[in-house]
Parts: structure tokens; C-alpha cells; sequence
């Protein structure tokens, strides 16, 4: 992705800022699960704080910088979603080899397991 506006230290630190307040918005979201009010209550603040981080990073970076990081941050996103799913078929289709031939999987275990051991 080109962005017209000219590489400087406010684009790299308001994208930088950007891109934080994105992964704090989420981590915030996990003390909601558990129990107690100070748990949340650090949630919320952490949230907030993350609101502060990306209009501060906005006004450094601009909607040039906005735009890049944002395009950064999906890339990712995707990226890391992906093998999520790839992985889980994987493990899902190998589970389901073990239940079908639980005799076969320990022998083949076995075998390997002997290998290395020479």
C-alpha cells in the first residue's frame, strides 16, 4: 500500500500508536470474563486509555497513517486467522484418524517412538 504522505518520525510513532490501541481494545476485553468489580473496572479504564492511544495516533499520523495502519493491522488479522482455521482442520482430521484406528495410530506411535531412540 503507498501512501502519499511523507515518511517522518509522527507517522511511524502515530501508526505505531494506532496499531496499539487496536491490540489494547481487545486485551481489554478479557478481565470482563472474569469475576470481581476491579477487574472490570481496569477494563473499562484500559479501554478508554486505548481510545486516548488511537485518536492521539490519529492526529500524529493522519488519515494517510490511519489507512496504513489499519491496512497493516487486517493483513495481519487475516493472516493470523487463517492458520488459526488451517491448523484446527488439521488437528480435527487427525483426532478423527485416532478415534477410527486407535490400534493402528499406537502402533505407528510405537514405531516412531523406537527410531529415535536408536
Amino acid at each position: 500500500m503507498e501512501t502519499k504522505q511523507q515518511v517522518t518520525k509522527r507517522l511511524i510513532i502515530g501508526v505505531v500508536m494506532i496499531i496499539t490501541s487496536f491490540v489494547l481494545g481487545k486485551l481489554a476485553l478479557i478481565p470482563l470474563f472474569f469475576p470481581g468489580t476491579a477487574w472490570k473496572i481496569s477494563a473499562v479504564s484500559i479501554y478508554i486509555a486505548s481510545w486516548l492511544l488511537f485518536v492521539t495516533g490519529i492526529l500524529l499520523a493522519g488519515i494517510e497513517g490511519f489507512r496504513l495502519a489499519t491496512h497493516k493491522y487486517k493483513e495481519y488479522h487475516h493472516k493470523t486467522v487463517h492458520k488459526v482455521k488451517h491448523h484446527s482442520k488439521t488437528a480435527v482430521r487427525h483426532t478423527a484418524k485416532v478415534i477410527k484406528h486407535p490400534i493402528t495410530h499406537s502402533k505407528r506411535l510405537v514405531r516412531k517412538a523406537t527410531r529415535k531412540k536408536k
